[in-house]
């Protein structure tokens, strides 16, 4: 009762104190603002409880000179992230949880001995953090002394209120450009090296982990304890599976919006500690929590222009283009429109409103038209770039805007640019600006003319921006180029919907011969008996070998290159994955996206181009999930979680 009395105490002789320096307009007489501040003062000696904002804390603003690295002792990892209700239920099973505010703010350690603070750290990666005890000790709600003497650690989130967020924007000078979210602020806030910059944020601090103090079995007490000891607490609610969690979640997130708290979602945590514990983690997230994130926000703002880009395929992409809205704290101001189908479903046109959101907090998204009486955007009927005649196709369900010319120099410039990325011809130094300067010149005008570069220099060097140097490495990346593995080429040569799984699936089905897959594609091979090869890869094939213009690009290549058989590596027959059909999906947090296939291979598994139905394995990366995993449940394929496939490989 006396922490609370102290609180309260503080947040009077504050407001008091308001009203006498700022307003100069006291509402109580100096003997019994001084009778308020002697009580203050015995409370705190009573307890050995003091917060920072305390009108007896005389806390001096330090300046440092730079933030020095901290290592945290117990990890500050990410959770896993779902916005589906039915995961939650899933993962909760038949035990009790915790629900409580996810705070859209900065993670922050703090760490007690003796009953004083002795440090406040960022989270950083989770591992390593910055020291910002000079700051944490200007925070507005944290206690600088406790009446508790042993060693505490606690976890918990630094943010701004949105009253606080509204008037420091209002204060802003003209010109100055206002602060775009209240965790932006935040973050700015409390890595500054000037304390007095942070105290003037108005910065607070609400606990939601203790990793180090005294011993409980359960969640709830931990959170209970903490705020018994006078620090702010996430408010929270137990859950369990068959109970109205939903409910609870709306609970939360209306309180905290009634107080101008930003959250962006709700985390759970097991109430059973010792359970909690028994579950372990990953290197990316602990599985005694899950993160409920609510769906993405939705802004409206007008669309004023759009944009047609040709690619390489011919394929004429189409974006957007609006307003500039601030989503998670990025500016937005185009997105994808897809295809032609999508722009007649929407029903969108220049001038319209629309409604943007960011899908999965990544992709900018436009998600309606709210002026669908405006007509539909027209769809152009020349390229934008060498204006030939544009034409429509159909693929699957739906329709697509294709250039026509062949040698469309956007089509012509994809091209070479995908032929030297790094998972094709890996020709290291050439930028799309390099490549168009040697086009445009005449240097280049088929990937062969790549490796006879030596008859140009003079043109080349001659060019803005290049000179010898620049020609030198250009020339021995080009050199080293010529040894390549036959997938590589494959995809290299940029054979529509041919990507690097279905190049390898070639390369092994023609052990390496180049020349046998070339042969095959002009007898017009039933590419069908491969695995995950349809109609659509069958075709493709057929196509691009046939058309005259493609054949120009690589034809001279045969001579010049030296194909090298693809890695080996001797598997053994008793891994689980040996034989299997695997397919991976989502974000890991131990591999590469080009290192995840090579990873299963290693071990004798078969990596399909795709999921389908027929998959032994879908593999699921710890990091993020996808759409895929719950396709999987639904067709009865089984799961591999990223943890399952390292202990595979390191046995």
């Amino acid at each position: 009762m006396s922490i609370k009395q102290i609180q309260e105490l503080v947040e009077e002789l504050n407001k008091y104190r308001h009203e006498y320096y700022n307003l100069d307009k006291p509402s109580i007489s100096d003997s019994a603002y001084d009778h308020q501040i002697d009580k203050l003062k015995l409370l705190e000696k009573q307890t050995g409880y003091i917060l920072s904002n305390s009108p007896t804390s005389t806390v001096g603003f330090a300046v440092k000179s730079k933030l020095d690295k901290v290592t945290h002792l117990y990890p500050l990892l990410s959770l896993e992230k779902t916005k589906l209700i039915e995961d939650v239920n899933e993962w909760i099973e038949h035990m009790f949880a915790v629900q409580m505010w996810k705070i859209d703010g900065l993670t922050v350690e703090l760490e007690y001995d003796g009953g004083q603070l002795i440090r406040g750290a960022t989270r950083g990666d989770g591992y390593v953090g910055e020291d910002i005890t000079h700051n944490v000790r200007v925070f507005k709600n944290i206690p600088l002394a406790i009446p508790y003497t042993g060693k505490l650690k606690l976890a918990g989130e630094a943010f701004i209120y949105k009253k606080d967020f509204d008037l420091i924007n209002s204060k802003l000078s003209v010109g100055e450009q206002p602060y775009k979210t209240q965790r932006n602020l935040v973050a700015g806030s409390v890595r500054q090296v000037d304390s007095e910059i942070c105290a003037s944020r108005n910065v607070h601090f609400l606990a939601f982990n203790l990793m180090e103090g005294e011993v409980f079995n359960s969640k709830h007490s931990q959170l209970d304890w903490l705020k018994e000891l006078g620090f702010g607490v996430v408010d929270y609610e137990i859950a369990f599976k068959g109970g109205d969690i939903e409910g609870s979640m709306l609970r939360l997130k209306d309180s905290a919006e009634e107080q101008g708290l930003p959250i962006d979602g709700i985390v759970l945590a097991f109430n059973n500690l010792e359970y909690a514990a028994s579950l372990g983690e990953t290197s990316h997230h602990p599985l005694h929590s899950l993160a409920f994130k609510f769906q993405d926000d939705v802004h409206e703002t007008v669309m004023i222009g759009k944009e047609w880009k040709t690619s390489r395929t011919g394929r004429i992409n189409p974006k957007a283009v609006f307003n500039t809205v601030n989503i998670d704290g990025a500016d937005v101001s185009k997105a994808s429109l897809h295809n032609v189908t999508n722009i007649k479903d929407l029903c969108i046109n220049i001038g319209c409103r629309i409604l943007v959101s960011k899908r999965n907090m990544i992709i900018p998204h436009i998600e309606e038209s709210l002026d669908k009486d405006m007509g539909i955007l027209e769809i152009p009927s020349e390229c934008p770039t060498c204006k030939s005649p544009t034409e429509i196709r159909v693929y699957e369900t739906a329709e697509f805007l294709y250039c026509t010319n062949e040698c469309c120099p956007a089509r012509v410039l994809d091209k070479f640019v995908h032929f030297v990325k790094r998972d094709c011809m890996n020709i290291d130094g050439l930028s799309k600006a390099g490549i168009n300067d040697l086009l445009e010149s005449g240097v280049i005008s088929t990937f062969t003319d790549l490796y006879f570069l030596e008859i140009h220099k003079t043109s080349i060097i001659g060019l803005e921006g290049w000179g010898q140097d620049k020609y030198s490495k250009l020339l021995a990346s080009v050199e080293n180029s010529k040894k390549v593995k036959c997938s590589n080429l494959i995809y290299a040569l940029g054979i529509p919907n041919i990507g690097p799984s279905s190049s390898k699936t070639l390369a092994k089905h023609f052990n390496n011969d180049f020349v046998s897959f070339l042969q095959a594609c002009r007898r017009k091979l039933n590419f069908r008996v491969l695995d995950d090869f349809g109609d659509v890869l069958n075709g493709s094939l057929h196509d691009w070998y046939h058309k005259s213009g493609e054949r120009e690009l690589w034809e001279g290549l045969i001579d010049i290159l030296e194909i090298q058989k693809e890695d080996t590596v001797i598997t053994s027959s008793s891994s689980l994955l040996f034989g299997k059909k695997v397919y991976a999906t989502g974000t890991f947090a131990n591999f590469k996206k080009e290192q995840i296939r090579a990873a299963l291979e290693s071990v004798g598994a078969i990596f399909a181009a795709g999921y389908s139905k027929s998959l032994d394995f879908l593999i699921v990366g710890s990091k993020k999930s996808s759409g895929k995993e719950q396709s999987a449940k639904n067709d009865k394929v089984s799961i591999m979680t990223e943890d399952e496939l390292l202990r595979i490989l390191s046995s």
